[in-house]
């Protein structure tokens, strides 16, 4: 979908400490020859923080910064893959009230795995540009833990990391231009990540989940070549449909926000199809926080701005792929690199800042 007039007007991520993989190595939670497969450095793990409480503490700081008011905001979509602390409870209404209030806005959870943000980026865009509604907010945070999940042996390749991130999108202004974005979809390749699973009344909360046995399920059936086919099949339409509607080519492109997968992963899946060099990516730094959940794209945009590794009038391809499988790409034009105070290192459980 080619966009007009739509910026990102600010974004934030909150962070909590990390581990480093040759601590994890030393302790006995992650295997060696992983850890040198996936070529991760840290990973981020939360400890007290609650999902919904780390999703508001970037919402803040992405509205502030972005200056609009929270009656500005007229969407609220929260993208999330783990569990958000509290079972049959609507988490968007909690970040709703916490960050605006009482003031009148659509809020709602969006469930797309991996590709959270960026299913909420362009559901986001294409409301705006459909109403005469001002602003939106989108919102992410993850956090992954025993007994349903343990950390450093639940997949292959890929180590989640706990966080959370925030964006404002506007009509009005912002430090980068949004020149479309792009969706698609393939279900044949759903089952990778159901494998062999039942369907079951209730998780069993004793038995952490097994993506890799599923994955090892899927695969003894299907040739990892043809999945591969397919998956940088998906992704290369993706990626088409967002130049075309941009009017850019590939090759304009200065820097490309990836999911933070593992070394291996990251290549076979997005590099190789794509023909894009490591260096161009956020893999540097997505790295040494491990894969944010849905999070990844808005908190890679994040740490390109703050670093200033961006330019203006460089352009960014936001790259996201989620489990099912659908990948989103979005283009996007830095227009100006913005002042931003530096963000705080955590915040007290009820809320305020520390």
């Amino acid at each position: 979908m080619k966009t007009e007039a739509l910026f990102i007007a600010g974004t934030a991520t909150y962070l909590p400490p990390a581990t480093k993989v040759e601590q994890a190595v030393a302790d006995g939670r992650f295997d060696a020859q992983d850890a040198e497969d996936t070529q991760l450095q840290s990973v981020c793990e939360a400890t007290d923080e609650a999902p919904p409480e780390m999703a508001v503490a970037a919402a803040r700081d992405a509205l502030e910064r972005s200056g609009h008011r929270a009656e500005d905001i007229a969407l609220l979509l929260h993208a999330c893959v783990y569990f958000q602390g509290l079972e049959l409870y609507p988490t968007a209404s909690y970040i709703h009230r916490e960050v605006l209030g009482d003031h009148s806005a659509l809020a709602f959870e969006v469930k797309n795995a991996s590709n959270g943000c960026m299913t909420a980026l362009d559901i986001a865009a294409r409301s705006l540009q459909a109403t005469d509604d001002v602003a939106a907010l989108v919102t992410t945070a993850d956090k992954v833990g025993p007994p349903a999940i343990d950390r450093w042996n639940s997949d292959i390749g890929i180590v989640p990391g706990d966080g959370a991130s925030a964006m404002v999108l506007s009509k009005r202004s912002g430090f980068a231009q949004v020149l479309s974005t792009s969706t698609v979809s393939d279900p044949t390749l759903e089952r990778l990540h159901r494998g062999d699973a039942p369907f079951t009344p209730h998780h069993d909360p004793t038995l952490p989940i097994d993506l890799r046995l599923r994955k090892l399920q899927y695969l003894g059936d299907v040739e990892l070549d043809e999945f591969t086919r397919r998956f940088r099949a998906g992704l290369s339409d993706c990626v088409s449909r967002a130049l075309h509607d941009a009017d850019v080519r590939l090759g304009d492109v200065a820097r490309f926000v990836v999911p933070h997968f593992g070394r291996i992963v990251l290549q076979r899946e997005v590099l190789a199809a794509l023909d894009i060099d490591l260096d161009l990516t956020t893999w540097s730094w997505g790295r040494t926080v491990g894969h944010l959940g849905a999070g990844d794209q808005i908190a890679g945009l994040d740490h390109l701005v703050q670093e200033r590794a961006v330019d203006v009038g460089d352009l960014c391809m936001l790259l996201g792929v989620g489990a099912g499988f659908t990948w989103t790409c979005a283009v996007v034009r830095i227009i100006e690199l913005p002042a931003w105070p530096t963000q705080p290192t955590g915040f007290h459980l009820g809320g305020g800042r520390i």
